[in-house]
């Protein structure tokens, strides 16, 4: 599997550093896109009924446990990441710190795969999933995840997602208290 791993990487990786407008883009991308997600929330969130709000915390939930079981993981399972093998190009400066699963991406698939729950996001979701998808491979293009690492954070957005849509009756409460609150904040910012 390691061998598998290694090799997936490097056929993406190969071509980092050959380009450098291709790698700015893929730097943008890799780095850029978990925020491109949240002003995308932001926006949505602006722009909708309640109804879409309740599931823009769901989603937002959902992020924070695919975050947590990634830092579960962590505790337990040491993964280095392709520069600390010595192993392809690397585009940008990180921490050598465990690289499974990659916390970026499993950041954009929680919200993705979140919003895939309700018709009325569907077709946002779906466009959500195409980008997490590319920013995860962004990740491995500069050099700081594996294949393997973007594989499991698909797998953690989507447990992610199921645990909080599960529970989502019992969150009833809590999301009319954070729209409420927020209601009452922009109102009187605007």
């Amino acid at each position: 599997m390691e061998q598998l791993n290694n090799q997936l990487f490097l056929a993406i990786n190969q071509f980092a550093g050959q380009n450098q407008f291709i790698d700015y883009i893929f730097i943008f991308l890799a780095e850029g896109m978990p925020y491109i997600f949240i002003t995308l929330v932001v926006l949505v969130w602006f722009r909708s009924e309640e109804r879409i709000k309740r599931y823009l915390i769901a989603a937002t939930l959902t992020s924070v446990v695919g975050i947590a079981i990634n830092h579960v993981i962590a505790q337990v399972y040491f993964h280095p990441r392709p520069f600390m093998n010595d192993l392809g190009t690397t585009l940008v400066q990180h921490t050598a710190n465990s690289s499974f699963p990659s916390d970026h991406t499993t950041f954009m698939f929680c919200i993705a795969f979140s919003l895939l729950f309700h018709q009325a996001t569907k077709k946002l979701a779906l466009g959500l999933t195409v980008f997490a998808v590319i920013g995860g491979l962004s990740r491995v293009y500069i050099g700081v995840h594996y294949p393997f690492d973007i594989a499991a954070a698909s797998v953690i957005g989507v447990l992610s997602a199921i645990i909080v849509h599960t529970v989502r009756h019992k969150l009833a409460g809590c999301y009319n208290l954070i729209i409420a609150t927020a209601d009452r904040l922009t109102s009187r910012l605007l």
